[in-house]
């Protein structure tokens, strides 16, 4: 007789991961705990979620890491131009001077942030993890019965998703990377951004629970210090009334609302905006589309660059206060959210 599904899930389980973070045999820890504010789903190459998938929660901040060191303006010269790992003049530079630091390695192979903390072929992350867990009250995946999100549209629930905390124990090279770097991340992501996919749909907010996390919000990068969140532009305003060169919250309304009643009044919203934006280019690029586009710069983009399919750039975003749209149409490269 075959089980209930529900039933295995009840139980607890452990995930462990590859440690990729190393220096000697030092790793810096810590244990910090989510708490799913919309449903979460990291699915796998048949898209369907059957744990939390590290690869999906480390994704989620090596892309929200981009996001923030691209808004902020801060990185985008030549110096922290490549994003692959030059191995050849990584010899050429260890040979030299075999005491180099890695800050100034990755300095003299002009390697983004991303790439410095969050690795490319070739050179190893400093950010990682241990191993996800959750507690024994604290599994829920959940199997919708109706799917649907919004009558008429092509909105539609997973099969599987997962709601509830669960923990995360995380590795990074040092404390100052981990005070940096991730914290401040965090902070920004439990503000602003998502953790798995599906975010199209609203999903994977979080709220962050572990203690002191709260007073690590400026990020320094490279001796560049800032704010995550002051990049951020809120306004009380419907958004089509882009900007590409900064991230914006439209604000909707200042209040706090179940996942379901506030999905489906974001996704109606979108809808309606959607249709009333006359350019085809500007709807297809903003709003996303499964066509094979080629955009014109006068939408704002380079040519060049911007091509379809194309992810939405303006995202559902529901918060413990307020419920409104994530707006980041300067980044052309979106993955599937």
């Amino acid at each position: 007789m075959n089980k209930n599904p529900m039933e295995k899930n009840k139980q607890n389980f452990v995930l462990s991961v590859p440690s990729v973070v190393k220096k000697g045999d030092i790793m810096i820890k810590k244990e910090v705990q989510f708490e799913t504010i919309t449903p979460l789903f990291t699915g796998d190459v048949k898209r369907e979620m059957t744990e939390i998938k590290p690869a999906s929660i480390m994704g989620s901040l090596r892309f929200w890491f981009e996001v923030i060191c691209h808004f902020s303006g801060r990185f985008n010269t030549e110096k922290y131009s490549k994003e692959e790992f030059d191995y050849n003049k990584y010899e050429r530079l260890v040979e030299k001077n075999p005491s180099a630091a890695d800050d100034e390695i990755c300095e003299q192979l002009q390697l983004s942030p991303v790439a410095r903390y969050f690795g490319c072929t070739g050179w190893k992350s400093k950010i990682g993890f241990e191993k996800i867990y959750l507690g024994k009250d604290e599994n829920k995946f959940i199997y919708p019965q109706n799917k649907k999100l919004v009558s008429g549209k092509n909105w539609y629930l997973p099969n599987r998703y997962f709601e509830g905390k669960f923990t995360v124990v995380f590795t990074t090279e040092s404390t100052e990377i981990a005070e940096n770097i991730l914290w401040p991340l965090l902070n920004f992501i439990q503000e602003y951004g998502f953790l798995g996919v599906k975010n199209n749909i609203g999903f994977g907010r979080v709220r962050i629970i572990c203690d002191g996390l709260e007073s690590y919000q400026e990020l320094k990068i490279d001796g560049k210090n800032f704010y995550p969140s002051q990049i951020v532009n809120e306004v009380n305003q419907k958004y089509k009334m882009i900007n590409f060169n900064t991230i914006c919250y439209y604000k909707l309304e200042n209040v706090k609302s179940e996942y379901f009643v506030a999905i489906k009044k974001l996704l109606s919203d979108k809808s309606r905006q959607r249709s009333n934006e006359k350019s085809w280019q500007k709807r297809h690029y903003i709003f996303g589309s499964i066509n094979n586009d080629s955009f014109s710069n006068k939408i704002g983009v380079k040519t060049d660059e911007a091509k379809g399919p194309n992810a939405t750039k303006i995202i559902p975003l529901i918060r413990n206060k307020d419920i409104g749209f994530l707006g980041i149409p300067g980044i052309i490269h979106l993955p599937e959210v």
